[in-house]
């Protein structure tokens, strides 16, 4: 791969510029005026051993205020809030508030760290995320929705400051919005904010915004009122739901999975091997959702409002009029910017004791190793505003053999620090967000005392701005992740997400994974001998525990996990606003908006059975509109449909 001239002078200008901003502040801000005058990069392209150094911003006076102006919009465009204020004598300057962006310093004892990069392991945000920072390599597809909006929204809610953002819902407009706390549902981020100059409180899905919040110097005011409504908030909330008792018939194996995922499910037994399984819901709404996702595996028994529900919502399943797609065009999945690339750079070289050498920053990166060399190359050489500013960045490289540096793997660290504690590395505020997220998830896991030690420390800095759904110790994940740790083999009982038959396996787990709420393990199944991915929820019991001493062939299969997205046929689906969150979190899926207000989503599928549960959950706001599906979830349908009669 072959880095071009003009990437490099962009990026060493953007991460000079990132960089400066950051080492100014509120009392001694930079103006463009000094900026322009006095910031150096290196010369492209580079001439001789020693490259020579140049004014950043060159050029006639409009050219350079518009080449600024861009640079601070692809720097905002990170989440990085660039601050502009007046000296005292009148002169525009700007700076960058490093606490809107890094979160305290805190140390982590060895046991923290461990744990940290096991709960990162299993649920992590992926190669932008925080996982690279403690672990060896680049992560994996798995976790929450990435999306560098936690920044400024995080900065939003701990500061309590007015946030602007654009927003789609049932149209595209802008927000403005008294955010209050971050929620997590199944795997997904809500902001849950109150709409500026009323009380209503909403939840907005960072998945929707359009554009990158904006926090403003407007400050308000929050009693615990207002608190305890926005942490009340669910995506199914409504005013003053009605709670709704519903019972259900299941077969013995689908009730005890029940049992386990909801501690306070009544079961007791029906004629025959049939079960009763009655649970308390909060609204309707809640328990129609619960009745669509558990499919054809449980029979709705009442109440009679619910049934009614579900025959009315089995009705509109994968209905409509289907529009022309003829010519359309599809948004093209987002990439790290080359600003994005360099900054992760330098944060796992502060983060590491000692620093990391040149093929241990393209393992963690996934970066291929002569773009690493070039940015780390550049990080080194920089000399900005020559040593009037303290600059928070500067890395030292070390090589063995000086005459050959091209091809050396080189170790960089950062110059030591005077003994100023505030001067340590410390980890931005969404990685600080993603570790705790992760090792709350690993609590459902492995109940660990490290792990609440872990989350007691972040908590005391983040002033406990997340909240997520309350993960219930799970026995059979436990097992499963012991299981994995000793290298052992499970014969489990199994029942199948597409069937609902329940069998016995025999598996040797290899790695577990979150995505959307719910933890998946790869194993090697001996009883169809091939790599197999399983849902851990869906796990009944395991009826015995062996050690795995065979040795087994490798997995083909990469991205195992969201593989749905890598094979199987393209499928457009017409989606409204109400229905679009299920679509949202489908591995490389590509988004158009329609001048209706309805949505093109176009995602891989593959098998049937999986576009049939999703046209099912999503009702009377989706059409499938490739015409091989065009009656996708219409039999399942029918048959819940019957068993209502």
């Amino acid at each position: 791969m072959t880095v071009r001239s003009g990437v490099e002078e962009s990026r060493e200008r953007l991460v000079a510029l990132t960089l400066l901003l950051q080492s100014a502040s509120r009392t001694r801000p930079l103006s463009q005026e000094t900026i322009v005058n006095e910031l150096l990069i290196d010369e492209y392209p580079q001439r001789g051993r020693v490259p020579r150094k140049v004014h950043a911003y060159e050029g006639a006076p409009v050219a350079v205020r518009q080449k600024f102006e861009r640079d601070k919009a692809r720097i905002r465009e990170l989440g990085w809030q660039i601050e502009t204020g007046a000296s005292d004598d009148g002169t525009i300057g700007y700076w960058i508030d490093a606490e809107s962006v890094m979160a305290p310093a805190l140390t982590w004892t060895d046991e923290e760290r461990r744990v940290i990069q096991l709960a990162l392991r299993l649920y992590g945000f992926g190669a932008s995320g925080a996982f690279s920072l403690f672990n060896e390599g680049p992560g994996a597809d798995s976790g929450l929705e990435d999306s560098t909006y936690l920044n400024p929204i995080l900065r939003g809610v701990r500061l309590r400051r007015v946030v602007r953002f654009d927003y789609h819902s049932s149209s595209l407009r802008p927000r403005v919005v008294e955010p209050l706390v971050l929620d997590l549902f199944h795997g997904v981020v809500y902001l849950v904010a109150r709409v500026r100059g009323t009380e209503q409180v909403k939840g907005f899905r960072l998945s929707r915004m359009t554009s990158m919040p904006y926090v403003t110097d407007e400050r308000f005011d929050v009693d615990d009122e207002a608190l305890a409504v926005a942490r009340a908030w669910r995506p199914e909330f409504g005013p003053a739901p009605r709670p709704v008792r519903a019972e259900f018939a299941a077969s013995e194996s689908s009730a005890r999975l029940l049992a386990r995922q909801y501690p306070a499910a009544e079961v007791t037994p029906m004629r025959g091997t049939a079960v009763r399984v009655t649970l308390n819901f909060e609204s309707l709404r809640a328990a129609l959702r619960f009745a669509l996702r558990a499919g054809d595996r449980v029979r709705v028994l009442g109440p009679k409002v619910l049934r009614g529900a579900l025959h009315d919502w089995l009705g509109d399943v994968n209905v409509g009029p289907v529009p022309s797609l003829e010519g359309l065009t599809f948004d093209a999945p987002t990439a790290d910017s080359t600003l994005g690339q360099a900054l992760r750079l330098l944060h796992m070289v502060h983060l590491s004791d000692g620093g990391l050498r040149l093929s241990a920053l393209a393992q963690r990166s996934g970066l291929p190793s002569d773009v690493v060399r070039h940015i780390m190359d550049r990080l080194v050489t920089f000399e900005p505003l020559r040593g009037r500013y303290g600059f928070p960045a500067h890395v030292i490289k070390e090589c063995d053999d000086w005459e050959h540096e091209d091809t050396q793997d080189a170790l960089y660290h950062t110059e030591e620090f005077a003994d100023d504690a505030s001067a340590l590395p410390a980890l931005s505020w969404r990685d600080l967000f993603e570790v705790n997220i992760a090792v709350r998830e690993a609590l459902a896991v492995h109940d660990d005392p490290v792990m609440r030690a872990v989350v007691d420390k972040i908590e005391k800095v983040a002033e406990g701005w997340v909240q997520m759904d309350e993960m219930v110790p799970d026995e059979v994940r436990g097992q499963v992740h012991d299981a994995l740790d000793a290298h052992e083999r499970l014969k489990i009982r199994y029942t199948s997400g597409t069937t609902g038959e329940t069998t016995d396996r025999t598996i040797e787990p290899r790695e577990m994974r979150v995505l959307n709420g719910y933890t998946y393990v790869r194993a090697y199944c001996l009883t169809h001998d091939g790599w197999r991915t399983f849902r851990v929820d869906r796990i009944v019991d395991i009826l015995a525990r062996s050690p795995a001493d065979v040795p087994r062939p490798s997995d083909e299969v990469t991205n195992w996990l969201t593989q749905v997205g890598d094979v199987g046929e393209d499928v457009d689906v017409v989606v409204e606003a109400a229905s679009r969150w299920l679509f949202e979190t489908l591995p490389r899926a590509q988004w158009h908006a329609l001048g209706d207000g309805r949505h093109v989503v176009r995602f891989r599928v593959a098998n049937d059975a999986f576009l049939d549960q999703l046209m099912l959950e999503a009702g009377a706001g989706a059409v499938v509109v490739t015409p091989r599906y065009r009656s996708a979830g219409h039999d399942l349908a029918g048959r819940i449909d019957r068993t209502l009669a």
